[in-house]
Protein backbone atom coordinates (compact mmCIF):
# COMPACT_ATOMS: atom_id res chain seq x y z
CA UNK A 1 0.00 0.00 0.00
CA UNK A 2 1.48 3.39 -0.96
CA UNK A 3 1.35 6.55 1.15
CA UNK A 4 -1.64 7.97 -0.66
CA UNK A 5 -3.66 4.78 -0.21
CA UNK A 6 -2.72 4.68 3.45
CA UNK A 7 -3.87 8.27 3.79
CA UNK A 8 -7.27 7.36 2.42
CA UNK A 9 -7.95 4.92 5.24
CA UNK A 10 -6.29 6.80 8.09
CA UNK A 11 -9.10 9.26 8.73
CA UNK A 12 -11.98 8.13 6.50
CA UNK A 13 -14.65 10.03 8.45
CA UNK A 14 -13.12 13.33 7.33
CA UNK A 15 -14.80 12.79 3.96
CA UNK A 16 -18.50 13.73 4.06
CA UNK A 17 -20.37 13.43 0.78
CA UNK A 18 -23.74 14.92 -0.12
CA UNK A 19 -25.36 13.10 -3.04
CA UNK A 20 -27.44 15.90 -4.58
CA UNK A 21 -29.91 14.27 -6.99
CA UNK A 22 -33.37 15.93 -6.97
CA UNK A 23 -34.10 15.26 -10.64
CA UNK A 24 -36.22 12.13 -10.19
CA UNK A 25 -38.84 11.01 -7.64
CA UNK A 26 -37.06 8.87 -5.06
CA UNK A 27 -39.78 6.26 -4.71
CA UNK A 28 -40.23 5.61 -8.44
CA UNK A 29 -36.72 5.74 -9.90
CA UNK A 30 -34.89 2.39 -10.21
CA UNK A 31 -31.89 4.25 -11.68
CA UNK A 32 -31.65 6.44 -8.59
CA UNK A 33 -31.58 3.40 -6.32
CA UNK A 34 -29.20 1.35 -8.48
CA UNK A 35 -26.68 4.06 -9.37
CA UNK A 36 -26.86 6.63 -6.56
CA UNK A 37 -28.37 5.37 -3.32
CA UNK A 38 -26.68 1.98 -3.56
CA UNK A 39 -23.32 3.69 -4.02
CA UNK A 40 -24.01 6.09 -1.13
CA UNK A 41 -24.95 3.19 1.14
CA UNK A 42 -21.84 1.25 0.14
CA UNK A 43 -19.48 4.17 0.70
CA UNK A 44 -21.15 4.89 4.04
CA UNK A 45 -20.25 1.35 5.11
CA UNK A 46 -16.64 1.89 3.98
CA UNK A 47 -16.02 4.85 6.29
CA UNK A 48 -17.29 7.79 4.26
CA UNK A 49 -20.08 9.86 5.81
CA UNK A 50 -22.79 10.03 3.15
CA UNK A 51 -26.03 11.97 2.95
CA UNK A 52 -28.63 12.30 0.22
CA UNK A 53 -30.65 15.29 -0.99
CA UNK A 54 -33.55 14.55 -3.30
CA UNK A 55 -37.13 15.35 -4.20
CA UNK A 56 -40.62 13.89 -4.34
CA UNK A 57 -44.02 14.91 -5.66
CA UNK A 58 -45.84 15.32 -2.31
CA UNK A 59 -45.00 15.84 1.39
CA UNK A 60 -46.22 12.34 2.30
CA UNK A 61 -44.10 10.72 -0.41
CA UNK A 62 -41.11 12.80 0.68
CA UNK A 63 -41.42 11.52 4.25
CA UNK A 64 -41.88 7.95 3.01
CA UNK A 65 -38.72 8.31 0.94
CA UNK A 66 -36.68 9.55 3.91
CA UNK A 67 -37.77 6.54 5.97
CA UNK A 68 -37.07 4.12 3.11
CA UNK A 69 -33.58 5.49 2.43
CA UNK A 70 -32.58 5.25 6.07
CA UNK A 71 -33.95 1.71 6.35
CA UNK A 72 -32.53 0.37 3.07
CA UNK A 73 -29.22 2.24 2.82
CA UNK A 74 -28.46 3.47 6.35
CA UNK A 75 -27.89 7.08 5.33
CA UNK A 76 -29.43 10.37 6.34
CA UNK A 77 -31.70 11.80 3.66
CA UNK A 78 -33.31 15.16 2.96
CA UNK A 79 -36.22 14.74 0.57
CA UNK A 80 -38.25 17.82 -0.26
CA UNK A 81 -41.67 18.23 -1.85
CA UNK A 82 -40.10 19.84 -4.88
CA UNK A 83 -41.04 17.85 -7.98
CA UNK A 84 -44.07 18.84 -10.07
CA UNK A 85 -46.34 15.98 -11.10
CA UNK A 86 -45.38 16.47 -14.75
CA UNK A 87 -41.84 15.40 -15.64
CA UNK A 88 -39.57 17.37 -17.95
CA UNK A 89 -36.61 19.74 -18.12
CA UNK A 90 -38.48 22.48 -16.27
CA UNK A 91 -39.44 20.07 -13.48
CA UNK A 92 -35.79 19.05 -13.07
CA UNK A 93 -34.63 22.65 -12.96
CA UNK A 94 -37.31 23.64 -10.46
CA UNK A 95 -36.62 20.67 -8.19
CA UNK A 96 -32.85 21.26 -8.17
CA UNK A 97 -33.30 24.94 -7.37
CA UNK A 98 -35.78 24.30 -4.57
CA UNK A 99 -33.71 21.54 -2.96
CA UNK A 100 -30.60 23.72 -3.26
CA UNK A 101 -32.34 26.49 -1.31
CA UNK A 102 -33.29 24.08 1.46
CA UNK A 103 -29.85 22.47 1.63
CA UNK A 104 -27.87 25.70 1.83
CA UNK A 105 -29.70 26.42 5.10
CA UNK A 106 -29.89 22.91 6.55
CA UNK A 107 -26.23 22.11 5.86
CA UNK A 108 -24.74 25.47 6.77
CA UNK A 109 -22.98 24.20 9.90
CA UNK A 110 -22.06 20.74 8.62
CA UNK A 111 -18.67 19.46 7.50
CA UNK A 112 -19.62 18.42 3.96
CA UNK A 113 -16.45 17.98 1.89
CA UNK A 114 -17.91 16.87 -1.47
CA UNK A 115 -21.19 17.50 -3.28
CA UNK A 116 -22.06 14.95 -5.96
CA UNK A 117 -24.33 15.49 -8.98
CA UNK A 118 -25.12 13.29 -11.97
CA UNK A 119 -26.74 15.63 -14.51
CA UNK A 120 -25.66 19.00 -15.84
CA UNK A 121 -28.78 20.56 -14.31
CA UNK A 122 -27.96 19.07 -10.94
CA UNK A 123 -24.34 20.09 -11.30
CA UNK A 124 -25.27 23.74 -11.85
CA UNK A 125 -26.93 23.88 -8.44
CA UNK A 126 -24.62 21.49 -6.63
CA UNK A 127 -21.61 23.63 -7.59
CA UNK A 128 -23.26 26.64 -5.96
CA UNK A 129 -23.98 24.62 -2.87
CA UNK A 130 -20.43 23.27 -2.80
CA UNK A 131 -19.00 26.79 -2.93
CA UNK A 132 -21.17 27.89 0.00
CA UNK A 133 -20.16 24.82 2.01
CA UNK A 134 -16.50 25.21 1.02
CA UNK A 135 -16.70 21.74 -0.49
CA UNK A 136 -15.63 20.21 -3.79
CA UNK A 137 -18.15 19.64 -6.55
CA UNK A 138 -18.28 16.25 -8.27
CA UNK A 139 -19.95 15.86 -11.67
CA UNK A 140 -20.62 12.21 -12.53
CA UNK A 141 -21.03 12.21 -16.31
CA UNK A 142 -23.10 9.19 -17.32
CA UNK A 143 -23.91 9.98 -20.95
CA UNK A 144 -23.80 12.59 -23.70
CA UNK A 145 -27.23 14.12 -23.10
CA UNK A 146 -27.24 16.26 -26.24
CA UNK A 147 -26.66 13.17 -28.38
CA UNK A 148 -29.49 11.35 -26.59
CA UNK A 149 -31.80 14.25 -27.38
CA UNK A 150 -30.91 14.09 -31.05
CA UNK A 151 -31.71 10.39 -31.01
CA UNK A 152 -35.08 11.20 -29.43
CA UNK A 153 -35.66 13.71 -32.26
CA UNK A 154 -35.67 16.71 -29.91
CA UNK A 155 -35.18 20.12 -31.51
CA UNK A 156 -31.71 21.09 -32.74
CA UNK A 157 -31.83 24.20 -30.56
CA UNK A 158 -32.56 22.18 -27.42
CA UNK A 159 -29.79 19.73 -28.26
CA UNK A 160 -27.32 22.58 -28.88
CA UNK A 161 -28.19 24.23 -25.56
CA UNK A 162 -27.79 20.92 -23.73
CA UNK A 163 -24.42 20.38 -25.37
CA UNK A 164 -23.21 23.80 -24.26
CA UNK A 165 -24.45 23.30 -20.69
CA UNK A 166 -23.11 19.79 -20.21
CA UNK A 167 -19.65 20.77 -21.50
CA UNK A 168 -19.73 23.92 -19.38
CA UNK A 169 -20.30 21.79 -16.29
CA UNK A 170 -17.61 19.41 -17.47
CA UNK A 171 -15.16 22.32 -17.39
CA UNK A 172 -16.36 24.00 -14.19
CA UNK A 173 -16.92 21.11 -11.77
CA UNK A 174 -14.01 20.52 -9.42
CA UNK A 175 -13.82 16.84 -10.31
CA UNK A 176 -15.24 14.61 -13.02
CA UNK A 177 -16.07 10.95 -13.05
CA UNK A 178 -17.46 8.91 -15.88
CA UNK A 179 -18.58 5.37 -16.61
CA UNK A 180 -16.42 4.27 -19.53
CA UNK A 181 -13.03 4.81 -21.11
CA UNK A 182 -14.83 5.86 -24.29
CA UNK A 183 -16.67 8.63 -22.46
CA UNK A 184 -13.44 9.72 -20.74
CA UNK A 185 -11.84 10.08 -24.17
CA UNK A 186 -14.79 12.13 -25.44
CA UNK A 187 -14.65 14.49 -22.44
CA UNK A 188 -10.89 14.87 -22.81
CA UNK A 189 -11.35 15.89 -26.44
CA UNK A 190 -14.17 18.33 -25.64
CA UNK A 191 -12.91 19.89 -22.40
CA UNK A 192 -9.17 19.22 -22.33
CA UNK A 193 -9.47 17.74 -18.84
CA UNK A 194 -7.33 14.77 -17.95
CA UNK A 195 -8.37 14.51 -14.29
CA UNK A 196 -11.28 12.16 -15.00
CA UNK A 197 -11.94 9.10 -12.85
CA UNK A 198 -13.51 6.14 -14.66
CA UNK A 199 -15.90 4.07 -12.54
CA UNK A 200 -18.23 1.73 -14.45
CA UNK A 201 -21.85 1.27 -13.43
CA UNK A 202 -21.25 -0.98 -10.46
CA UNK A 203 -23.39 -3.30 -8.42
CA UNK A 204 -23.23 -3.95 -4.69
CA UNK A 205 -22.35 -7.59 -4.19
CA UNK A 206 -24.13 -7.62 -0.82
CA UNK A 207 -27.48 -7.09 -2.54
CA UNK A 208 -26.84 -8.34 -6.11
CA UNK A 209 -25.68 -11.92 -6.37
CA UNK A 210 -26.67 -15.36 -7.56
CA UNK A 211 -29.38 -16.92 -5.38
CA UNK A 212 -29.65 -20.71 -5.90
CA UNK A 213 -32.80 -21.02 -3.75
CA UNK A 214 -34.60 -18.36 -5.79
CA UNK A 215 -33.45 -20.03 -9.01
CA UNK A 216 -35.00 -23.31 -7.98
CA UNK A 217 -38.20 -21.72 -6.68
CA UNK A 218 -38.88 -19.47 -9.67
CA UNK A 219 -38.01 -22.05 -12.30
CA UNK A 220 -40.33 -24.52 -10.56
CA UNK A 221 -43.10 -21.92 -10.64
CA UNK A 222 -42.50 -21.45 -14.38
CA UNK A 223 -42.50 -25.23 -14.90
CA UNK A 224 -38.96 -25.26 -16.30
CA UNK A 225 -36.82 -28.38 -16.40
CA UNK A 226 -33.13 -28.41 -15.50
CA UNK A 227 -32.02 -28.42 -19.13
CA UNK A 228 -34.42 -25.68 -20.24
CA UNK A 229 -32.74 -22.38 -21.13
CA UNK A 230 -34.28 -19.12 -19.87
CA UNK A 231 -33.14 -16.03 -21.78
CA UNK A 232 -33.73 -12.76 -19.92
CA UNK A 233 -34.18 -9.14 -20.90
CA UNK A 234 -34.17 -6.60 -18.07
CA UNK A 235 -35.03 -2.96 -18.73
CA UNK A 236 -37.42 -0.53 -20.35
CA UNK A 237 -39.19 -0.43 -23.68
CA UNK A 238 -37.75 2.71 -25.26
CA UNK A 239 -36.81 2.64 -28.94
CA UNK A 240 -33.11 3.10 -28.16
CA UNK A 241 -33.25 -0.11 -26.08
CA UNK A 242 -34.30 -1.96 -29.27
CA UNK A 243 -37.06 -3.78 -27.46
CA UNK A 244 -38.84 -4.79 -30.65
CA UNK A 245 -35.63 -6.32 -32.03
CA UNK A 246 -35.14 -8.19 -28.75
CA UNK A 247 -38.70 -9.54 -28.77
CA UNK A 248 -38.40 -10.78 -32.34
CA UNK A 249 -35.01 -12.37 -31.70
CA UNK A 250 -36.22 -14.19 -28.59
CA UNK A 251 -39.41 -15.27 -30.35
CA UNK A 252 -37.41 -16.84 -33.19
CA UNK A 253 -34.94 -18.47 -30.79
CA UNK A 254 -37.81 -20.03 -28.81
CA UNK A 255 -39.44 -21.20 -32.04
CA UNK A 256 -36.23 -22.92 -33.18
CA UNK A 257 -35.36 -24.60 -29.86
CA UNK A 258 -38.10 -26.00 -27.65
CA UNK A 259 -35.79 -25.80 -24.62
CA UNK A 260 -35.72 -21.99 -24.82
CA UNK A 261 -38.00 -19.58 -22.97
CA UNK A 262 -37.98 -15.81 -22.41
CA UNK A 263 -38.26 -13.68 -19.28
CA UNK A 264 -38.89 -9.93 -19.45
CA UNK A 265 -38.16 -7.92 -16.30
CA UNK A 266 -39.63 -4.45 -16.71
CA UNK A 267 -41.69 -1.83 -14.92
CA UNK A 268 -43.66 -1.35 -18.15
CA UNK A 269 -45.72 -4.48 -17.56
CA UNK A 270 -48.88 -3.59 -19.51
CA UNK A 271 -47.00 -2.18 -22.49
CA UNK A 272 -44.83 -5.30 -22.63
CA UNK A 273 -47.95 -7.49 -22.71
CA UNK A 274 -49.14 -5.48 -25.70
CA UNK A 275 -45.76 -5.72 -27.44
CA UNK A 276 -45.56 -9.49 -27.05
CA UNK A 277 -49.12 -9.92 -28.28
CA UNK A 278 -48.43 -7.69 -31.26
CA UNK A 279 -45.38 -9.80 -32.11
CA UNK A 280 -47.47 -12.99 -31.69
CA UNK A 281 -45.04 -14.31 -29.10
CA UNK A 282 -46.49 -17.63 -27.82
CA UNK A 283 -47.93 -17.02 -24.34
CA UNK A 284 -46.55 -20.23 -22.90
CA UNK A 285 -42.97 -19.36 -23.90
CA UNK A 286 -42.54 -16.02 -22.14
CA UNK A 287 -43.10 -14.43 -18.74
CA UNK A 288 -43.27 -10.77 -17.77
CA UNK A 289 -42.43 -9.72 -14.24
CA UNK A 290 -42.24 -6.34 -12.51
CA UNK A 291 -40.32 -6.28 -9.26
CA UNK A 292 -38.39 -3.91 -7.04
CA UNK A 293 -34.69 -3.45 -7.65
CA UNK A 294 -34.10 -5.26 -4.37
CA UNK A 295 -35.85 -8.39 -5.70
CA UNK A 296 -34.39 -8.36 -9.20
CA UNK A 297 -31.42 -10.60 -8.43
CA UNK A 298 -33.82 -13.42 -7.56
CA UNK A 299 -35.39 -13.39 -11.03
CA UNK A 300 -32.04 -12.96 -12.76
CA UNK A 301 -30.78 -15.99 -10.83
CA UNK A 302 -33.56 -18.06 -12.40
CA UNK A 303 -32.31 -17.25 -15.92
CA UNK A 304 -29.37 -18.57 -17.92
CA UNK A 305 -28.50 -15.79 -20.37
CA UNK A 306 -28.89 -11.98 -20.36
CA UNK A 307 -29.59 -9.92 -23.46
CA UNK A 308 -28.88 -6.31 -24.40
CA UNK A 309 -29.05 -4.74 -27.86
CA UNK A 310 -28.10 -1.20 -28.85
CA UNK A 311 -27.36 0.66 -32.07
CA UNK A 312 -23.68 1.35 -32.72
CA UNK A 313 -23.88 5.14 -32.26
CA UNK A 314 -22.20 7.70 -30.01
CA UNK A 315 -24.91 7.57 -27.33
CA UNK A 316 -24.24 3.89 -26.76
CA UNK A 317 -20.50 3.94 -27.50
CA UNK A 318 -19.86 5.83 -24.24
CA UNK A 319 -22.44 4.06 -22.07
CA UNK A 320 -22.10 1.63 -19.17
CA UNK A 321 -25.56 0.07 -18.79
CA UNK A 322 -26.05 -1.06 -15.20
CA UNK A 323 -28.00 -4.10 -16.37
CA UNK A 324 -24.79 -5.61 -17.78
CA UNK A 325 -23.21 -5.77 -14.34
CA UNK A 326 -26.47 -7.06 -12.86
CA UNK A 327 -26.67 -9.87 -15.42
CA UNK A 328 -23.07 -10.87 -14.77
CA UNK A 329 -23.45 -10.64 -10.98
CA UNK A 330 -26.20 -13.27 -11.12
CA UNK A 331 -24.17 -15.58 -13.34
CA UNK A 332 -25.67 -14.72 -16.73
CA UNK A 333 -23.34 -14.53 -19.72
CA UNK A 334 -24.41 -11.60 -21.88
CA UNK A 335 -25.50 -11.64 -25.50
CA UNK A 336 -24.82 -8.13 -26.80
CA UNK A 337 -24.35 -6.06 -29.93
CA UNK A 338 -21.48 -3.91 -31.12
CA UNK A 339 -20.80 -0.43 -29.72
CA UNK A 340 -22.04 -0.77 -26.12
CA UNK A 341 -19.46 1.26 -24.21
CA UNK A 342 -16.42 -0.76 -23.16
CA UNK A 343 -18.45 -3.96 -22.84
CA UNK A 344 -18.73 -5.05 -26.47
CA UNK A 345 -15.00 -5.75 -26.54
CA UNK A 346 -14.46 -6.55 -22.87
CA UNK A 347 -17.04 -9.31 -22.29
CA UNK A 348 -16.28 -11.57 -25.29
CA UNK A 349 -12.55 -11.22 -24.59
CA UNK A 350 -13.15 -12.39 -21.02
CA UNK A 351 -15.32 -15.30 -22.15
CA UNK A 352 -18.43 -14.00 -20.39
CA UNK A 353 -20.39 -12.79 -23.40
CA UNK A 354 -21.04 -13.21 -27.09
CA UNK A 355 -20.89 -10.31 -29.55
CA UNK A 356 -23.55 -10.64 -32.22
CA UNK A 357 -22.57 -10.04 -35.83
CA UNK A 358 -25.63 -8.26 -37.21
CA UNK A 359 -24.59 -8.93 -40.78
CA UNK A 360 -25.22 -12.64 -40.17
CA UNK A 361 -28.20 -14.66 -38.91
CA UNK A 362 -28.70 -13.69 -35.25
CA UNK A 363 -30.81 -16.70 -34.30
CA UNK A 364 -28.13 -19.10 -35.53
CA UNK A 365 -25.52 -17.27 -33.44
CA UNK A 366 -27.61 -17.38 -30.27
CA UNK A 367 -28.48 -21.05 -30.72
CA UNK A 368 -24.85 -21.91 -31.41
CA UNK A 369 -23.81 -20.19 -28.19
CA UNK A 370 -26.52 -21.93 -26.17
CA UNK A 371 -25.73 -25.31 -27.69
CA UNK A 372 -22.06 -25.11 -26.78
CA UNK A 373 -22.45 -23.57 -23.32
CA UNK A 374 -21.77 -25.44 -20.07
CA UNK A 375 -24.05 -23.22 -18.01
CA UNK A 376 -22.92 -24.17 -14.46
CA UNK A 377 -19.27 -23.63 -15.43
CA UNK A 378 -20.18 -20.46 -17.34
CA UNK A 379 -22.09 -19.14 -14.32
CA UNK A 380 -19.07 -19.52 -12.05
CA UNK A 381 -16.75 -17.83 -14.54
CA UNK A 382 -19.19 -14.99 -15.12
CA UNK A 383 -19.65 -14.27 -11.43
CA UNK A 384 -15.88 -14.30 -10.86
CA UNK A 385 -15.43 -11.76 -13.63
CA UNK A 386 -18.22 -9.53 -12.32
CA UNK A 387 -16.88 -9.59 -8.77
CA UNK A 388 -13.36 -8.76 -9.91
CA UNK A 389 -14.29 -5.86 -12.22
CA UNK A 390 -17.78 -4.46 -11.67
CA UNK A 391 -18.54 -4.54 -7.96
CA UNK A 392 -18.36 -1.40 -5.87
CA UNK A 393 -15.69 -3.13 -3.78
CA UNK A 394 -13.55 -3.78 -6.86
CA UNK A 395 -13.69 -0.06 -7.65
CA UNK A 396 -13.16 1.20 -4.11
CA UNK A 397 -9.74 2.65 -4.94
CA UNK A 398 -11.33 4.75 -7.71
CA UNK A 399 -14.02 5.98 -5.31
CA UNK A 400 -11.33 6.90 -2.77
CA UNK A 401 -9.41 8.80 -5.45
CA UNK A 402 -12.53 10.69 -6.55
CA UNK A 403 -13.44 11.74 -3.01
CA UNK A 404 -9.90 12.26 -1.70
CA UNK A 405 -8.89 15.36 0.20
CA UNK A 406 -6.76 17.97 -1.50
Amino acid sequence: MNANQAGYTKNPRKTEILFFVPEWPVLDSPVLHAQVLSVAGFLNQKGFACRFAGAETSPSRAQEAVTLIHKEYGIQAYVEHALPQKAGAYAMWWACQKVYRHMRVKLLNTAITHVYARSFTGSMWSRRLARQLKARSIFDVRAIVSHEQRLERKSCVKSWISSCLELQEGRRADRLSTVSENLRTYLLQQTGRRDITVIPSCFNEDTFHFNPASRQEIRAAFGLKDDDVLLCYSGGISAWQRIDDIILLLKDVCARDERCYALFLTTNHDEMIYRLADAQFPENRAWIRSCSHKEMHKYLSSADVGLIMRHDISVNNVASPVKVGEYLACGLPVILTRGIGDYSDMLPAAGVGILLDETENLVDQVLSFIGGCDFPRQRDMTMRFANSRLTMSANLLQYRSLYAEG
